[in-house]
């Protein structure tokens, strides 16, 4: 209230004047009363009081709009001031909280590093901890490996002599016993000799035979399979005659050279009808030149053929 009236002094000095002047006509108005009749006219000074009533009313509802206004701006102002320092405080909040993330950051980069580094040179250290501990490991090995070798050498060594010394007396005792030996050994050794020899005239014989036998089965073996390729082209070749009648076995000399070119065919003993003794005759030219042996050692160049459909 003091502030306002020392906001407004004009304004206060006049509501002053405006209520002093009305409690003195409020007085002189009872005073009136008492020894004149009341007049219901109101005069000049009446009005005047009313008009200043009226302003000091708009006075103070004009005072009221502006404490209104200003009491309006004075929050707006407060507002717009919590609004900054809200502000003010979240962007230091948030400042504070960049800096405090990147302070954790850097710590933590610190950290890493330091872990970093740690474990850099616990590794480095287990490195050579593991080196010394090969190194020493193949050291002691060496002197174990170098120790082992020159015992074992000692013993070789020991061992070499006692065996060129028991060589040496084996050798000895034999060379001993077989002077003492020596007609009897010789004589057997001629038996034996003898013995082998005639086991081995005897295998060698038996192995011959066997050889031969094995040729001769291979050879007859071979001689069937080439005669059955002989018959079967015959055969392949051969066209049953219309008047073949009975058709009995014939024999069929062939004179063949190499490659087996056909140089004369004789048929021999062939019961049977002329057509039929020319077809086989013709089957046998058609078979020209005749199949090869599967050994040449069993070409024969004169051929005796038994043909039978």
């Amino acid at each position: 209230m003091i502030e306002t009236l020392l906001r407004y002094p004009r304004a206060f000095i006049f509501s002053l004047v405006l209520h002093v002047v009305v409690i003195g006509l409020t007085l002189l108005e009872f005073s009136d009363r008492s020894v004149t009749p009341v007049v219901t006219k109101k005069g000049p000074q009446d009005q005047t009081i009313q008009a200043e009533v009226i302003d000091q009313k708009k006075l103070e509802q004009r005072e009221q709009k502006i404490k209104q206004q200003q009491e309006a701006k004075r929050k707006q102002e407060l507002e717009k001031k919590r609004l900054e320092q809200a502000a003010k405080k979240r962007a230091q909040e948030l400042k504070k909280k960049k800096e405090q993330e990147a302070k954790r950051k850097a710590e933590a980069r610190k950290k890493a590093e330091a872990e970093k580094k740690r474990k850099a040179e616990a590794a480095r250290k287990k490195a050579e901890a593991e080196k010394q501990r090969k190194a020493e490991a193949a050291r002691k090995k060496a002197e174990a490996e170098q120790k082992r070798k020159a015992e074992e050498a000692k013993l070789k060594a020991e061992a070499e002599q006692k065996r060129k010394a028991e060589e040496a007396r084996i050798k000895a005792e034999a060379e001993r016993k077989r002077k003492e030996e020596e007609p009897r050994r010789k004589a057997e050794e001629e038996a034996r000799l003898a013995a082998e020899a005639e086991q081995r005239r005897k295998e060698a014989e038996l192995k011959a035979r066997l050889a031969a036998e094995e040729r001769q089965r291979e050879l007859d073996n071979m001689r069937q399979r080439y005669y059955s390729l002989i018959r079967e082209k015959i055969s392949r070749n051969w066209r049953q005659p219309v008047n073949a009648g009975n058709m009995p076995e014939c024999e069929v000399r062939v004179v063949q050279g190499p490659g087996g070119v056909m140089l004369d065919v004789i048929l021999g003993q062939c019961p049977g009808t002329r057509e039929y003794r020319l077809s086989v005759e013709a089957a046998v030219l058609k078979s020209d030149p005749l199949p090869q042996p599967e050994d040449p050692e069993l070409f024969e160049r004169d051929l005796r053929i038994l043909f039978k459909p």
